[in-house]
């Protein structure tokens, strides 16, 4: 005679079940199911298995989440493979932690972090579940989750009991760490409109189970298509849609046919999900190579012309010294002619000094140097021109960002393109003083340098240093000063825009009377 559902179960078991007849929600706020992997982590104990010859009785937990769950398990190993027999009580409906949470999973999980699901808990009216399952780990801990459907790949953050060691357990229990990664909740869910159902009488645990898998299903095609599949998996995504259809078209007097139909139909749709997921990044790699090796051909074509427009200005500088050259040299004199007339000597006076001007202070330097600060400029790159070179400060929020640091990296590099031979410092700097300020700075130098790098600039013209506290720009008594010193400096400089700035100058001058 079949069991009757609690109230509570049964109105989420009837409001599933006129989803599945209606199909989607309606248009006006369509179904968004998310499914993002952020990944986090827990740490269990687990136990060692192998050594035993007897069966060993352990207990499980409920956490902070279920508190009052509990549950035991007979766990023997038989010929390298362990058995489990578990049984549970006190478990309340997963759907308390989310509308996308619609059943509890059992998982092994190894001490090195593999996770492998060793069943569904299928609870009946009273709160309760039993399993029977195997695997061949011989040491791991045992968790319990709530999931969206029974096929997830990991496991999620909702973990609601735990394995622990019951004071009368035989034998030696050798227990250590197992870390795992857990999927984070409310990372993936499925949102729908509320619906009121007025119940007329309960179902039996046969309609619940098949309305459930029918839920779980059609979740699992939701996630599936978020992730891609209706382009990467279409195949796979419509052979879960087929199951799933052909699941809802049995009659409610068929529900293992409807069950058995339906989990297929959910291991489809996460089989569509998971080449989904593997397919678009391999599109995304091959999408970044290409981009890579675009910049990189641009960047060659760029330099190549740099060196060749510098070879020009260098033919012209030669043949223009050696024109001078000619025009200077004195006369010969002919033999018939006679001595030149020795003028007077100039009177006395005091003679100017001029200033030395450095000989990389020329037109074309200059103009460099003018032009380079203007496409910085225009790039949205705002930059000091000093006697050091040419700065470029990256606050510590753009560092804080990977995105941020990697785009200011690729205008540095694009403004870069037609200049060779140029060098670049990147120095860290930070408002706090002692040893571990330059290892914080060196490190931050050192990321910014990479950047700099996979944005296409060579790495031997690249130096990273870590200067801590050596150049405070402002006063640390406040928060925003701290922060401005909390900074990395990147210095351009080299023969390309010479060693002067474009405000600087020479000057003449003279003794005084």
């Amino acid at each position: 005679m079949p069991r009757d559902l609690t109230v509570t179960q049964f109105a989420i078991a009837t409001a599933c079940a006129l989803f599945a007849q209606t199909g989607a929600a309606p248009a006006q706020r369509a179904p968004q199911p998310i499914y993002r992997v952020t990944i986090v982590s827990r740490t269990t104990k687990a136990i060692n298995y192998g050594h035993r010859s007897a069966p060993t009785n352990i207990d499980f937990r409920g956490t902070p989440l279920l508190p009052s769950a509990r549950g035991s398990a007979v766990v023997e190993n038989k010929g390298g493979t362990t058995v489990i027999n578990a049984r549970f009580e006190h478990v309340a409906p997963p759907w308390q932690f989310g509308s996308g949470y619609l059943t509890y999973v059992l998982w092994a999980i190894s001490p090195d972090g593999h996770a492998k699901s060793l069943g569904e808990l299928l609870l009946n009216g009273s709160d309760k579940a039993k399993i029977t399952a195997s695997t061949d780990m011989q040491s791991f801990a045992m968790i319990v989750t709530a999931e969206p459907y029974y096929a997830v790949p990991q496991p999620s953050d909702v973990v609601v009991m735990e394995n622990a060691v019951r004071p009368d357990t035989v034998g030696k229990v050798e227990e250590v760490n197992a870390t795992y990664e857990l999927l984070p909740r409310k990372e993936y869910t499925y949102v729908r409109d509320a619906q009121v159902v007025n119940p007329a009488k309960p179902v039996s645990i046969s309609e619940y189970e098949a309305i459930t898998a029918l839920y779980q299903a059609q979740n699992a095609i939701q996630i599936a298509e978020s992730q891609g599949a209706g382009r990467y998996a279409a195949d796979r995504l419509a052979k879960a849609k087929q199951l799933y259809e052909q699941a809802r078209a049995y009659p409610k007097s068929q529900s293992k046919t409807i069950v058995s139909m339906a989990r297929e139909a959910a291991q489809a749709a996460e089989d569509a999900r998971a080449i989904a997921v593997k397919r678009a990044e391999q599109e995304r790699l091959s999408n970044e190579a290409k981009q890579a090796a675009e910049a990189r051909r641009q960047l060659e074509a760029a330099q190549a012309a740099a060196r060749s427009e510098a070879e020009r200005s260098r033919r012209q500088a030669d043949r223009a010294r050696a024109e001078a050259a000619v025009i200077a040299q004195p006369e010969i004199a002919s033999p018939a002619a006679s001595p030149p007339r020795e003028e007077p000597p100039a009177p006395a006076s005091r003679p100017a000094i001029e200033a030395r001007i450095p000989p990389d202070a020329t037109d074309a330097t200059r103009a460099n140097r003018a032009r380079l600060l203007t496409d910085l400029s225009r790039a949205g790159l705002p930059a000091l021109d000093t006697p050091r070179g040419v700065v470029i400060t990256v606050p510590e929020t753009t560092l804080e960002s990977a995105s941020a640091m990697q785009s200011e990296a690729d205008r540095i590099a694009m403004a870069l393109r037609t200049y060779s031979g140029i060098r670049i410092d990147v120095e860290g700097y930070t408002d706090i003083g002692g040893e571990i300020s330059r290892q914080v700075t060196q490190a931050r130098a050192d990321a910014v340098r990479s950047r700099l790098i996979a944005a296409g600039l060579p790495a031997a013209s690249i130096i990273a240093r870590g200067l801590g506290n050596s150049r405070l720009v402002a006063s640390n008594s406040s928060e925003t000063g701290r922060a401005q010193n909390r900074r990395v400096e990147i210095v351009i400089n080299g023969d390309p825009i010479g060693a002067r700035a474009i405000w600087d100058r020479s000057y003449t001058l003279a003794r005084k009377p």
